[in-house]
């Protein structure tokens, strides 16, 4: 058994990737719908994903010293 996902257009199953298989072989089909309840999911996956690349400001400021400040050479 062999699962690869594909694009539905048309009454046309196109595959996202290459198979080796004989022509001509009856395989099974599964269609996973996206509803309202796994959209909202995603809107909020992508909204935290976003918030994590801005980060959050915990505050710290210019008084931080630099390495070379800290270390006498």
């Amino acid at each position: 058994m062999v699962k690869v996902k594909g694009i539905y257009q048309g009454n046309f199953v196109e595959l996202l990737e290459p198979v080796k298989a004989k022509e001509g072989i009856v395989v099974e089909v599964i269609f996973n719908e996206v509803n309202k309840s796994d959209q909202s999911y995603i809107a909020a996956m992508k909204q935290e994903l976003e918030r994590m690349e801005r980060g959050i400001h915990l505050g710290g400021g210019p008084y931080y010293q630099l390495r070379g400040e800290l270390h006498e050479r």
